[in-house]
Parts: structure tokens; C-alpha cells; sequence
């Protein structure tokens, strides 16, 4: 097996690394695979021992004509003896390494459903609430206490808005902005990434995507970036798709609108299917950048190569079969444990976790001190400095595609919801008119006369 372990080199950098082409599950699937090779290769020894046994006979009952015939069905005896010894060791060998795997699977799936049992179990999540960054949760305590209620809260909001009494989750007009076309250095790494959400957030525009387009090396990249929530301040869906409600939609609606939108605006910027495309995003921009390179990779029209995500809860969403993900989370930051677990360990999908300490005099602004951009941005360094070999083949790959020291052009596109269509001039006039007074009853009719003598 291929399996490299650098725990040492983790540690010292303050990172945690899972999955990838060299984590566990991986690993795991290899030994599954392994047995079954040895499995075969059993089958086959089992074949020819029977050759061996049919030849072996036929010499016997030859043996007492002939020397050669007796020496020969010796000979075969000793190979029979020999492929019954190997056969019997490699069956052994598949039993225990089908054994390991299904250790290690049944371990994981006591620790899940021990998970579950935690959740409800909300002192158990008090208990470390403690460890978080000033004074905010850290993440396995949103990951055991928030799962219960998510699903509720979301069901209830989205009835809401069904209703009316929020606004409207809607379609989105995407807009190229005139500010368009500048040169921007970029370098094909985790910080050099993230630090385009760092300027989406520190832009004075609001409702903003941004995307890179790198032609420099064999073919064209397109870095789509996402920003980050972007608090409009009431308590109605506004024209900005990543104010609060833009969380609903990602993780309620798999980011219907804002993928449609995405996708729009790859095609104003000229993008074709034989582009690399590169999804970014911090925050609720991540959840959006897993569900639109889902839905992108599922509509054929673009190539989605990889995901970056930042500070987003994403573990209960799959992505495809092929697209490279980076997740960046730190330990203390409540945000990313919000989904309620952990994300798969794949081949694909690797999940980087931050063990510095958020420093006591931090801010406590926003959603906590641990869910600042600027200590990801910290983290996406000591990312790119690992020597992690799944980390390797990730930002390897990004290396690969964006050359050193690359110039990118940079396209904006202005997203915003479209508005609730205006009623009818009739319907608002029939709203406006009073309405009719009931009519009066009739009176009753009088009561006949009762027939007289004779009538």
C-alpha cells in the first residue's frame, strides 16, 4: 500500500488532515481490494491444485510400470502439498484483512451512532462548550447540539417564506459590472485562493461575484468566488442573494438560484466546457460553492475540477465522483459543525482543521473570533506549507493549472434576486374596492288564510 503518514509534520504546522488519496477510508478500500485479489488468486490455486490432483492420480496408477512414472507422481505430490500450504495461507491472509477493514467500519459507525446519542444530550455539549473562542461553541459542540433543530428552524422558515411574510426566495438577475477586466497576480494555492474572498468581503459592493480567468497555461481556468454572508439588516428577503436568507436557500434549496446564476454568469464571461472551472467560497459562499459544482458537474455544461471551501458547513453534501474539494475549518469555529458531521473521508474531498488557539483578546464579533476570515486565511498558509501527501496531490494539482506568478483577468457580475411580480391592475383594484353591502333578506311571505266551511 501507498499509505504515507506525517502526523509529525501536522502537528507542528497546527493542522489536522483528513481524508484525501491517502486517508484512512482510502486506505481501508484498499485492503478491501487486496483481499479480493488474494481471494482470487485462491480460486486460481484451488484450480490448478485439482490439475495437479488429476495428474497425480493418473501417475499412481502408472507408477508400478514405470521408475519415471513413480518419481513423477512424487514430484507432483510435493507441488499438490505446496499449493494446499499457500492456498491455506492466503485465504488466511484475506480473512484478516477483510477482518481490519470491517474493524474499522464498525468502529466508525459505533462513534457515529455514540454521536447521535450525544446529541440529545445537551449537557454533554455544555460541558465543552468552554473550549470554544471566546466565549462562542467550538465545533463538535454545534455539531452534537445544533442537528436537532436545524431541520426544524429551517422547515419552519421556509413555511414562512411560503407563505409570504419574509419575502420570497426568488430567481437572480446577474449583471456584468463596467469595473471589469483588470489584471490580478494570483498564485495556485489554498491562501492565494481564499484571498479572493478577502477582497469580495472588503469590496464596498454588495451582492458581488467575482471570477478569474487564468489563460496561461494548456488550457483556461475560471476561479468562480463567492462571498460571504452579507447581513442587509431586515428581517425580509432583499435583492441580495447572500444576505441571511441566502443560508436558507443553500441549505435548504442546495443553492438552486445562486448555481442557475453561476452558471450565468460563466457564460457572459465567455466560459466553455473545456475550462477548468474552480469553485471558492468563505462561509455561506462555501455552502454555495459545494452545491453549485455539484449542480454544474451534474449539467455537463462546465467542467468542475474543484471546490474550496472556507469556514462552511458542508459534510452532508455529496459532491461528484472526480472533483477535488478542500475544506478549511478550525476547531474552535461553531460554524462548520453546524451540518452536524463530519465531512466524508474520500478520495476527493480533503478537510484541513485549524489547532491554534483563537487568541483570549480576540474580537467577538459577527459569528465568533474562530470564524474570522483573516485567522482562515493564517490557516490556508499553514495548508500550503504541509508536507501531507493528500495535501500535496490537492494544491499539487492546483500548481499545476495556475502557473506560478500568473496574471488572471478579473470579471464582476452583480447578483441580486429578481422582485415579487406587481399585481394585476385588476387584482389591486378589486383589493382596493369596498365591498358590497349584503343584500336586505326579503320579508316572509304571509302565512294563508285557513280554508273556511265549504272551501
Amino acid at each position: 500500500m501507498s499509505y504515507q503518514w506525517s502526523t509529525e509534520d501536522n502537528a507542528a504546522a497546527g493542522i489536522h488532515v483528513r481524508g484525501g488519496a491517502h486517508g484512512l477510508t482510502v486506505e481501508y478500500g484498499e485492503l478491501e481490494s487486496v483481499a479480493g485479489a488474494l481471494e482470487e488468486t485462491v480460486g486460481q490455486l484451488t484450480s490448478l491444485r485439482s490439475g495437479c490432483m488429476e495428474m497425480y492420480l493418473l501417475l499412481v496408477g502408472t507408477s508400478a510400470v514405470h521408475i519415471h512414472a513413480r518419481e513423477a507422481a512424487g514430484a507432483a505430490e510435493l507441488v499438490i502439498k505446496g499449493l494446499s500450504r499457500n492456498q491455506q495461507e492466503l485465504e488466511e491472509a484475506a480473512v484478516d484483512l477483510r477482518r481490519a477493514a470491517w474493524n474499522y467500519l464498525d468502529t466508525e459507525g459505533r462513534l457515529e451512532e455514540a454521536i447521535s446519542w450525544l446529541a440529545v444530550g445537551v449537557p454533554a455539549g455544555i460541558e465543552v462548550w468552554r473550549r470554544g473562542g471566546g466565549g462562542f461553541p467550538e465545533r463538535s459542540v454545534s455539531e452534537l447540539m445544533v442537528p436537532p433543530f436545524d431541520g426544524f428552524l429551517i422547515e419552519k422558515l421556509l413555511e414562512r417564506l411560503a407563505e409570504g411574510r419574509f419575502g420570497e426566495l426568488r430567481p437572480i438577475d446577474v449583471t456584468a459590472l463596467e469595473d471589469s477586466g483588470v489584471p490580478v497576480p494570483l498564485a495556485g494555492s489554498a491562501r492565494g485562493l481564499l484571498e479572493r474572498s478577502k477582497t469580495l468581503l472588503d469590496g464596498p459592493e454588495r451582492g458581488v461575484v467575482e471570477i478569474l480567468t487564468v489563460d496561461e497555461g494548456e488550457r483556461r481556468v475560471r476561479i468562480v468566488t463567492l462571498p460571504g454572508t452579507q447581513d442587509s439588516g431586515s428581517i425580509v428577503v432583499g435583492p441580495n442573494p447572500f444576505d441571511n436568507y441566502g443560508i436558507a436557500e443553500g441549505r435548504a434549496r442546495d443553492s438552486q438560484y445562486i448555481a442557475d446564476a453561476v452558471a450565468d454568469a460563466l457564460r457572459q464571461a465567455g466560459a466553455s466546457a473545456e475550462d477548468a472551472v474552480i469553485l471558492v467560497g468563505y462561509s455561506q459562499g462555501g455552502i454555495h460553492a459545494v452545491n453549485t459544482g455539484a449542480r454544474l458537474a451534474e449539467s455537463g455544461e462546465f467542467s468542475v475540477e474543484m471546490v474550496v471551501t472556507a469556514a462552511a458547513p458542508a459534510g452532508d453534501r455529496s459532491t461528484p465522483d472526480g472533483v477535488k474539494v478542500l475544506h478549511l475549518e478550525h476547531f474552535q469555529d461553531w460554524v462548520p459543525g453546524a451540518d452536524g458531521t463530519l465531512n466524508p473521508d474520500t478520495a476527493d474531498r480533503v478537510t484541513v482543521t485549524g489547532r491554534t488557539a483563537v487568541p483570549a483578546d480576540a474580537s467577538r464579533d459577527g459569528l465568533g473570533p474562530a470564524h474570522d476570515l483573516d485567522l482562515y486565511l493564517e490557516l490556508a498558509d499553514q495548508t500550503d506549507a504541509s508536507a501531507d501527501p493528500s495535501l500535496k496531490d490537492s494544491l499539487g494539482y492546483l500548481a499545476e493549472i495556475i502557473p506560478p506568478a500568473s496574471i488572471a483577468t478579473r470579471s464582476l457580475f452583480s447578483f441580486s434576486r429578481k422582485p415579487a411580480p406587481a399585481p394585476s391592475k385588476s387584482a389591486a383594484g378589486q383589493a382596493k374596492r369596498p365591498p358590497s353591502p349584503a343584500p336586505m333578506p326579503s320579508p316572509p311571505a304571509p302565512s294563508p288564510l285557513p280554508a273556511g266551511p265549504g272551501q
